[in-house]
């Protein structure tokens, strides 16, 4: 009994916490109704049921001990907002295991928790700590020499050439030079200040993505070196390559939710460590020059009318 008032005290603690600063624990609890905490003694447990909420209809109580998240044992706040995440996308229930007292309780978020109307608030400030990565993010590529000329007009050229017909180029070596050489155009002229902001904005959003090709091709590449595939040989749109969380590939598939499409398997964690996903960096990439290129031909089209 000590030991459950001293979780539902630490519970209660970290629930009072949770009104200053919402994260993964507190994954769509605004569709869940639920807020869990780390507890004192390891492992999460129930800080928070809103009334009238999925959590409180599915029976869970304000200090049960989470044992596991849909098969999953939940012991980091990431790993049940990863399990949230993927039933929310698959519109299917969270069910739940819980300890209380000494009993083990099945209990369930259901199904229609994703089909509850979410009322608009403002969004809760950010779990993370103040951080300086945005100062010391890598900087865009310098501006090309004074002597150098540049126009819109070229840089449109270029990117219209980049993926174009007869595409992909000679190797992903010569594609990245290329993206590289355009981004110094875009930032030549915004140096100069030879182009108006939205256009230069327009030219930086086509670039993503092609940037973003980059990367599904660097992660196919690899996959095909790891396989000892010859060059020669043209791999399927279907081919996959790994990827796991916080990696480029899963930052891009977060950037350009049609990525999604492309994805086989999440990562998710396992007996030791993480288990990596499955992705197909070619139809990735593919996707990535269509969508450059629609970007491209509405941003041509704009500047052809006189726009800016």
């Amino acid at each position: 009994m000590a030991h459950a008032r001293l979780l539902t005290l630490a519970l209660a603690l970290a629930a009072a916490g949770s009104a200053r600063a919402a994260g993964p624990c507190e994954e769509d609890r605004g569709q869940t109704g639920l807020a869990l905490a780390v507890a004192a003694s390891g492992g999460l447990g129930v800080a928070a049921v809103d009334d009238d909420s999925a959590a409180a209809a599915g029976g869970l109580r304000v200090g049960d001990a989470v044992v596991q998240a849909n098969g999953t044992l939940a012991r980091s706040c990431s790993e049940y907002a990863r399990v949230v995440r993927e039933a929310r996308r698959e519109r299917k229930a969270v069910l739940l295991l819980v300890r209380r007292a000494d009993a083990e309780v099945p209990l369930a978020l259901g199904a229609g928790t994703w089909e509850r109307v979410v009322v608009a608030v403002a969004p809760p400030p950010p779990a993370e700590a103040p951080s300086v990565r945005a100062l010391v993010a890598a900087p865009p590529p310098p501006p090309l020499p004074p002597e150098t000329h540049v126009s819109v007009d070229e840089v449109t050229h270029g990117l219209s050439r980049l993926a174009g017909e007869g595409w992909p180029g000679p190797s992903l070596a010569t594609y990245q030079k290329d993206v590289l050489r355009l981004s110094r155009q875009v930032e030549t002229l915004a140096a100069r200040e030879a182009a108006p902001a939205a256009v230069l904005s327009g030219l930086r959003t086509v670039l993503e993505y092609y940037e973003g090709a980059a990367v599904a091709w660097a992660s196919e590449e690899t996959q095909r070196e790891r396989e000892r595939r010859p060059r020669h040989l043209p791999a399927s749109e279907a081919a996959t390559a790994p990827f796991f969380e916080g990696s480029e590939a899963a930052a891009l598939i977060d950037r350009f939710p049609f990525l999604r499409a492309t994805v086989v398997r999440d990562p998710a964690p396992g007996l030791i460590g993480e288990s990596g996903g499955l992705w197909r960096p070619r139809q990735a990439r593919t996707l990535l020059w269509e969508r450059g290129r629609e970007e491209l031909g509405r941003l041509t089209g704009w500047l052809a009318a006189g726009t800016p």
